[in-house]
């Protein structure tokens, strides 16, 4: 069987999802998953579809709510590896709960009133807050930031 690369309509991978496996196709669309557990497409407007018999399941797949088309290069049609495939399964289940920064390690502030200002991250400090040890004024400072302010350096 072969992994064939579908075109959602905008937004709609989760329903085209839904609408797919009620058909019972077997379909995998890789999330990322936001500290808040909110989650969005990794390939946004895409998503893959098993298909053994392409034939018969081709105006099934296009008329299902959600989906756009099948993708194809000219005569070619659009397809991934089952080693792709299981890449991005493992890759997404790995990366699920795992800290961006790890104590102790040198970060730089991208946004905000210490744009640019180098610090140590000490630890996360709830769910989108960290706590960095900043120098100012040749004294060492602990403060609480927003996580999404901070990049590694």
């Amino acid at each position: 069987m072969s992994w064939y690369v579908l075109k959602t309509r905008p937004r709609q991978e989760d329903r085209a999802v839904t609408h797919l496996e009620n058909q019972s196709f077997t379909v995998y669309c890789p999330w990322l998953i936001r500290k808040d557990g909110s989650r969005e497409p990794l390939f946004t407007g895409y998503m893959f579809i098993q298909l053994d018999q392409f034939a018969e399941a081709f105006h099934k797949v296009r008329s299902t709510r959600g989906v756009q088309n099948i993708i194809r290069y000219g005569e070619w049609w659009a397809t991934a590896e089952d080693q792709f495939i299981d890449y991005l399964k493992f890759k997404e289940n790995g990366y699920r709960n795992v800290p961006l920064f790890t104590p102790n390690q040198p970060v730089v502030f991208t946004d905000g009133p210490f744009r640019g200002f180098e610090a140590i991250y000490v630890c996360a400090n709830g769910e989108q807050r960290a706590m960095v040890l900043l120098t100012i004024l040749n004294r060492r400072q602990t403060i609480v930031v927003e996580e999404n302010l901070l990049r590694a350096v």
